[in-house]
C-alpha cells in the first residue's frame, strides 16, 4: 500500500470514530445524515458493522422517529434518577462503580499527555463514551499529521497510543456497556448502535495489532522509512468538545 493510500484509509478511520461519537450524543434532526456518512465510511473499514447502520437509518427515517430515539436516549444515558446504561467508563472499571471515579482521572491524564485539553464548555465526565471515541479520532488525526511530515517515529507513537487506549481502556468496559444497552434499550436504534460499536472496536483493535506487529516493515513497504526520533515531540493541542 502506498503512503497516500494509507493516509486516506487512516483519515477515514478517524472520521468514523468522530461520527460514531456523534451517535452517543442527544440525537438531533441531523442524525440520519450522520448515519449515512458513517455507513459510507464503514463500508471500507468494518463491513460487519454496516448492516447495523442500515437498520439505524431505516429507523431514523420513520415518522416520529426522533421523539422515540430521544426518549430512549434519555432513559439509557441521562436519567434523571437511574441510568439504565451509564455511558461512563468508571461505572464499569472502578470498584465503587460510580461516575467520576479513579479511572476518570486516569483518562483525563491520558488526554493531557497526548496534548488534548479539556474545553471549558465541556460539562460531562472525560470518560463518557462519546469523549473517548473522540479521543481515538484525535490520536488518529495526530498520526496522520505526523505521516504527512514523514515523521514515522511520531506516527508510530500515536498508533501505539491508539492500541493501548483501545486494548487497555475501551475494551475493558465498552463490551459490558454495549451488552447492557442491547438488554435494556427500547428501540432497535440503540440496540443496533451497541452492536455496531462493538464490531467496529474489535475490527480496529485487530487492525492496530496487525499493523504494529512488524511496524518497520509495513512503513518501509509504503516508502516512508525516515524517522526523527530525536526531534521534539510536537503533539499539538486539541480540545474535547461538548458532550450532550
Amino acid at each position: 500500500m502506498r503512503v497516500d493510500s494509507f493516509i486516506h484509509c487512516e483519515k477515514a478511520r478517524g472520521k468514523a470514530f468522530s461520527l460514531l461519537s456523534e451517535c452517543y450524543r442527544l440525537p438531533s434532526i441531523e442524525i440520519t445524515n450522520v448515519l449515512r456518512d458513517l455507513q459510507t465510511e464503514m463500508g471500507g473499514l468494518c463491513e460487519s458493522a454496516t448492516p447495523y447502520f442500515s437498520r439505524m437509518i431505516e429507523e431514523s427515517e420513520r415518522k416520529n422517529h426522533l421523539e422515540e430515539i430521544r426518549a430512549d436516549y434519555a432513559k439509557l444515558f441521562l436519567g434523571p434518577f437511574t441510568l439504565l446504561s451509564p455511558p461512563y467508563g468508571s461505572v464499569y472499571l472502578d470498584r465503587e462503580r460510580k461516575v467520576m471515579g479513579d479511572s476518570t482521572a486516569e483518562v483525563r491524564s491520558l488526554y493531557r499527555r497526548a496534548g488534548l485539553d479539556i474545553s471549558e464548555d465541556f460539562h460531562d465526565a472525560p470518560d463518557h463514551i462519546a469523549a473517548e471515541l473522540e479521543f481515538m479520532y484525535f490520536l488518529i488525526f495526530k498520526e496522520v499529521e505526523a505521516l504527512g511530515e514523514s515523521d514515522v517515529g511520531r506516527a508510530i507513537d500515536f498508533l501505539n497510543q491508539q492500541r493501548a487506549f483501545l486494548r487497555d481502556h475501551l475494551f475493558a468496559w465498552v463490551p459490558e456497556f454495549t451488552e447492557k444497552v442491547e438488554e435494556v434499550a427500547e428501540t432497535e436504534f440503540y440496540k443496533n448502535l451497541a452492536r455496531a460499536t462493538r464490531a467496529f472496536l474489535e475490527e480496529n483493535l485487530n487492525v492496530l495489532l496487525n499493523l504494529l506487529n512488524g511496524e518497520k516493515h509495513h512503513f518501509a513497504e509504503m516508502g516512508i522509512e525516515g524517522t526523527s526520533p530525536k526531534a521534539e515531540r510536537r503533539t499539538g493541542a486539541g480540545r474535547v468538545t461538548q458532550v450532550t
